[in-house]
């Protein structure tokens, strides 16, 4: 068991494992992405009828919370942390400042250099410098062998933040229109949404969705901050992500005299009930760009509002009495009734998330950037020098460091 532990130590922990993990992962995130996430099982039968029962056998549906998500991370956070404590061994050694590297390699020679101006070099350099009277070497950057390692911990914190966010994290989606308000009592703040819209692409796509809210604490301070998808805004430990958006059109039920006896806003695939006539106005859809497709069937083009109309259809005790496609303002006639919708206004969806995690993953990411940037600019540099010939050792980026060894030894002052 003893002899065994160390290969099945060294399998664990290495390159190619980390390989196979970081592209199944990488296979959930990119399903997760483009696959619509927490559905109802049906949308998925229905929508991916060949897939559909793999989806949810899989927990493709769910792929960031599944349970092969989790086990593909934790394996990865093992690989990583194996890793990163067996290499911690010969790095500590490399700290040592006795210790050098084999200084064997003749591609990074420079003849001909005297020895005190290799001596000065080092000194201004802040070499650490061992010289027993014949043999030079000197050393500088040698906290740079940890650079890997400090880029690991920031990754494994990362995945700790992780955790920590999806056991605690908790979300709610809130609705608004421009000049609405909502009311977060706990952490004593209000948001009003001061205006909402999209921006367009030239075929007629979203380009962005952007709100622009006001946040009026309790203590009397009040910001104004601008979010869209990708610039999420943070407050008191909320996160506010542009998540969805949607139209609300205003219904008028007029009599014969012209007089409105209700209305409201409402939204698409939501019902109206008028009482006194035993009437339901089921809004199937709103167009803001309205084309004809398969069949004659009314089809959006867009979301931008070039050409809108409305698609109703009206019940009477439950049942179907007409359907109808208005624009804006043209009345539909029922017994003594006039319907019609006036106009549609966008509304904003805000994902609200309390999120535990978030100081720790900005933590890992500022220690990982700590780490790349120790690994790609503070490696460790190392000169030999013996008999008027100088030798350079550098794991990374070893011609530029000799260059500029080279360059810096030959100038005469």
């Amino acid at each position: 068991m003893n002899r065994r532990t160390p290969k099945i130590i060294r399998f664990a922990s290495s390159l190619k494992v980390a390989i196979v993990l970081l592209i199944l992962i990488a296979a959930y995130i990119v399903i997760g992405t483009l696959l619509p996430q927490h559905g109802d099982p049906s949308l998925y039968l229905e929508r991916y009828p060949r897939a559909g029962s793999l989806i949810i056998a899989l927990s493709l549906d769910k792929a960031y919370s599944s349970l092969i998500f989790r086990v593909l991370m934790a394996l990865f956070s093992l690989n990583l942390t194996l890793c990163t404590v067996i290499s911690m061994k010969g790095q500590v050694k490399q700290l040592d400042k006795g210790f050098f590297p084999s200084f064997q390699s003749e591609e990074f020679v420079i003849e001909d250099v005297e020895r005190e101006k290799l001596l000065a070099y080092c000194n201004r350099r802040r070499y650490t410098i061992a010289d027993d009277g014949t043999v030079i070497k000197a050393g500088t950057y040698r906290f740079g062998v940890l650079g890997a390692t400090i880029t690991h911990i920031g990754i494994l914190v990362l995945f700790i933040g992780a955790v920590i966010g999806s056991r605690s994290a908790s979300d709610e989606t809130v609705n608004l229109l421009p000049g609405n308000q909502h009311r977060f009592e706990k952490q004593g703040f209000t948001i009003t949404l001061d205006d909402f819209h999209m921006t367009f692409q030239e075929s007629g796509a979203v380009q962005q969705y952007i709100s622009t809210l006001t946040i009026a604490d309790d203590d009397g301070t009040t910001t104004s901050e601008a979010l869209w998808v990708n610039k999420p805004l943070h407050h008191k430990g909320l996160g506010f992500y542009q998540a969805n958006f949607g139209w609300a059109s205003n219904l008028q039920i007029a009599d014969d005299s012209g007089a409105v006896v209700a209305g409201g806003l409402m939204r698409s695939g939501y019902s109206y009930f008028y009482q006194p006539s035993h009437l339901t106005i089921y809004l199937y859809n709103y167009y803001p760009e309205m084309g004809i497709g398969h069949q004659d069937q009314p089809v959006k083009m867009s979301e931008r509002e070039i050409d809108p109309y409305y698609a109703v259809i009206l019940y009477e005790f439950g049942e179907p009495v007409g359907s109808y496609i208005v624009a804006p303002g043209d009345h539909i006639h029922y017994k003594d009734l006039h319907i019609y919708f006036t106009h549609s206004v966008a509304y904003t969806g805000l994902l609200v998330r309390k999120d535990l995690s978030y100081p720790i993953v900005l933590t890992s990411f500022i220690i990982m950037l700590i780490g790349l940037f120790i690994s790609f600019y503070l490696y460790p540099r190392f000169i030999s020098y013996e008999g008027g010939k100088v030798v350079t050792s550098s794991r990374r980026n070893g011609w530029v460091f000799h260059q500029n060894v080279k360059s810096a030894l030959a100038n005469k002052d």
